[in-house]
């Protein structure tokens, strides 16, 4: 799916994805916490990946073999750079660390931008 970088694509994206991965066979405690991770990485997009323009947010959620759900989301934006006047406290890579997996943050040189991708296993 892809959405433009606006506040109301964070709750439509969490939306999606948790669905997605509840018709999967993920249990409740884990849809939540994938709900939050997926949360702070759309909101990450949202408040720096466009820093003068709106954009687009695109996410893809899918299960692999072994059973786990891997989500990616990504910009075309800035890439990760400082933000000194952000709002924000911080602490959004590091929840993402705790509640998936695994994850992978890059910004692919030739496109600009930031792709987070977070694995969830079933268990």
């Amino acid at each position: 799916m892809s959405m433009p970088s606006t506040p109301e694509a964070v709750g439509e994206i969490r939306s999606a994805v948790c669905q997605f991965a509840q018709s999967r066979g993920f249990h409740d405690e884990k849809v939540e916490a994938i709900k939050l991770a997926v949360s702070e990485a759309v909101t990450n997009a949202v408040l720096h990946g466009y820093s003068d323009h709106p954009g687009q947010i695109t996410v893809v959620a899918e299960l692999q073999g072994n059973g786990a759900l891997q989500v990616l989301i990504a910009d075309e934006g800035r890439g990760m750079l400082p933000h000194r006047d952000s709002q924000g406290l911080g602490l959004g890579v590091p929840i993402m660390t705790t509640l998936a997996d695994h994850v992978d943050i890059t910004s692919p040189t030739n496109q600009g931008g930031t792709e987070v991708h977070m694995h969830f296993h079933t268990g």
